[in-house]
């Protein structure tokens, strides 16, 4: 296993022909794969398979080919005839026929004896202690009694209340009270149920302080990961996304933080494919697994210029080749920030806005809602009315940060609705 981000090339497989299940309609998998070379083919799921998700063909543009999954021999078949080579998961919902389309077709892929490993947050934690490894403690059940009874008795300072389902998008919930724990139990269980049709809920102790995202990709052998990127991302206290940083791949945390993630991967049977693993950090045990995704997932670049996303990749792979800003190829940092609007019916101030536009360090906006429409609060990373991309050296993209919530303490927000 190899955590050193200069041996990506090496893990490149040769191309081929890529089914990706349940794939989201604008995913990272069509592009990466795309640029590889593979051909890829979109395997959707039947609408009473996972009815909140239904992931048709008219879901997923820009695929070449669909075969729309609707028994195991038969989609094998129709696989099989279209010479496919590997078969990953484009999402949650995708990981358990990911795991049996791969096992059935004989090629490379996770024991779908042990895809509840890779799904559940609880079972994860448990399988890492087992294993001697720091994870959070947790408890998941369909019962909110049980999870009160269990809050009860571990007495923690605080905890988090997210859906057992680690795919499920909802936004966990930092609880310190048994009512607090109750009504976000409650909530969570029903973006639980929409999301993937179960009710499980997991409790968990909460990790104070930043959360990091570490990012594997895995080589032609099985078992053979490599980390190719990790990303700490800060939120603020209502767990609401405030800014994501690329971390360098030659510091000590980058290192820790990959021998960690290397550790927890042949625990969680993920032995083949991508995955994106939500680490915590304390101060006493390190490395913390808060919870795992046994799919590939757009890094918080991916969906950024040429440019900027060559930085991210250059970060990970150590590689200089191919950027048109020559701004942008001298950064030595990558940040990606959220703004936050607070409260429902603000709106964004155009003059306010055109001053974001000229920070020194804007290489990107991701998305940004239009000055004077109406906007949601700031809830979650859905809701927020914008994302920024800056590069740079550290210092001066730190910089142009705290302008920017300097900019939104001075009226961002409080643009005139149309």
């Amino acid at each position: 296993m190899s955590c050193a981000p200069d041996a990506l090339s090496a893990h490149r497989p040769a191309p081929g022909t890529v089914a990706v299940v349940a794939p989201h309609g604008d995913d990272g998998h069509l592009r990466e794969y795309s640029r590889l070379g593979w051909n890829c083919v979109a395997v959707t799921l039947p609408d009473h398979e996972h009815p909140a998700r239904r992931d048709r063909a008219a879901d997923v543009p820009g695929y070449p080919a669909t075969v729309v999954h609707t028994a195991t021999r038969r989609t094998v078949k129709e696989l099989a005839d279209r010479g496919v080579d590997l078969v990953v998961a484009g999402s949650g919902p995708g990981v358990e026929p990911a795991d049996r389309l791969s096992h059935a077709l004989g090629l490379p892929g996770n024991d779908p004896g042990t895809t509840f490993v890779r799904t559940n947050r609880a079972i994860q934690a448990a399988a890492l202690g087992d294993a001697g490894m720091a994870s959070a403690p947790s408890m998941y059940s369909t019962d909110v009694a049980g999870a009160l009874r269990w809050t009860g008795m571990v007495r923690l300072p605080s905890y988090v209340v997210a859906a057992a389902d680690s795919s499920v998008t909802a936004r966990p919930a930092v609880c310190s009270t048994p009512d607090e724990v109750a009504t976000a139990w409650r909530r969570a269980r029903r973006a639980a149920e929409h999301q993937t049709g179960s009710g499980e809920v997991v409790v968990q102790q909460r990790v104070p302080g930043p959360q990091y995202l570490v990012q594997t990709i895995s080589g032609p052998a099985p078992g053979d990961h490599l980390v190719s990127a990790i990303w700490a991302e800060i939120r603020t206290d209502a767990q609401v996304h405030d800014r994501s940083e690329l971390l360098d791949h030659r510091g000590p945390l980058f290192h820790a933080l990959s021998l960690y993630a290397l550790r927890a991967l042949p625990v969680l049977g993920i032995v083949h494919g991508a995955a994106r693993l939500r680490v915590g950090w304390c101060d006493r045990r390190g490395p913390v697994l808060l919870s795992a995704r046994a799919f590939a997932q757009p890094s918080p670049a991916d969906d950024c210029s040429p440019s900027v996303s060559h930085i991210a990749a250059a970060a990970r792979a150590a590689t200089t080749d191919g950027p048109d800003n020559a701004r942008a190829s001298g950064a030595q940092a990558v940040m990606r920030v959220s703004l936050a609007a607070p409260a429902d019916g603000c709106a964004l101030d155009a003059d306010l806005l055109r001053t974001l536009s000229t920070l020194p360090t804007l290489a990107h906006v991701v998305r940004c809602a239009r000055p004077g429409s109406p906007l949601r609060k700031t809830l979650n990373r859905a809701s927020s009315p914008g994302e920024l991309v800056l590069t740079g050296t550290a210092r001066a993209v730190e910089e142009d940060y705290r302008l920017i919530r300097s900019v939104e303490r001075a009226g961002l927000h409080e643009g005139r609705r149309r």
